[in-house]
């Protein structure tokens, strides 16, 4: 049956079984996050942090610090410091050929991870949250505060800026 164009525009926006649509949407709402791996560990960048990738150019080191902190870029007049997270929570790292950068924040309070592998997107609705979080190595459990599995996967959020002012405080050897 053909509607006319003033019924058409005089019908009510939402039908019965538009209802059901809703209900079921609003079961199944999800969120949409980035998140890179660092050995076994799945990391989700903070929602709406400013985060970038760079291929590794000169890293200049600097003498007497832990082994963990590769050294500094300089990042458009910044100067930031480039973490290996593999080294820092004792994983072994996979023999790739190229690895990248992770710039998380921006200006003084940015960061540069090591990382072997892009990061992807992942979608997890509230099912997929974790009631207790999983074993994680203590230098990591304190900046993580939710965990959620998506296909056999754990990935946990990540409090980079709070994770990068605590390491601040350890960088000598």
């Amino acid at each position: 049956m053909k509607l006319s164009p003033s019924q058409a525009l005089n019908r009510p926006l939402i039908r019965d079984d538009d209802d059901m649509n809703i209900a079921l949407f609003e079961e199944t709402s999800y969120t949409r996050r980035l998140g890179f791996y660092i050995g076994s560990v799945g990391l989700l960048i903070a929602y709406q942090a400013k985060s970038e990738l760079v291929e590794v150019t000169q890293i200049c080191k600097i003498p007497f610090t832990a082994n963990w902190l590769q050294g500094l870029i300089n990042l458009r007049g910044n100067l930031v410091p480039v973490f290996d997270l593999h080294e820092l929570l004792q994983l072994e790292k996979m023999k790739t050929k190229k690895t990248t950068l992770l710039i998380l924040g921006q200006g003084d309070t940015a960061g540069a991870i090591l990382i072997e592998e892009l990061p992807v997107h992942i979608s997890f609705t509230e099912q997929d949250k974790l009631t207790q979080l999983p074993p994680l190595h203590s230098v990591i459990k304190p900046y993580t505060s939710i965990a959620y599995e998506k296909q056999g996967l754990v990935w946990f959020n990540f409090d980079h800026l709070s994770f990068f002012k605590s390491l601040s405080s350890q960088l000598t050897a």
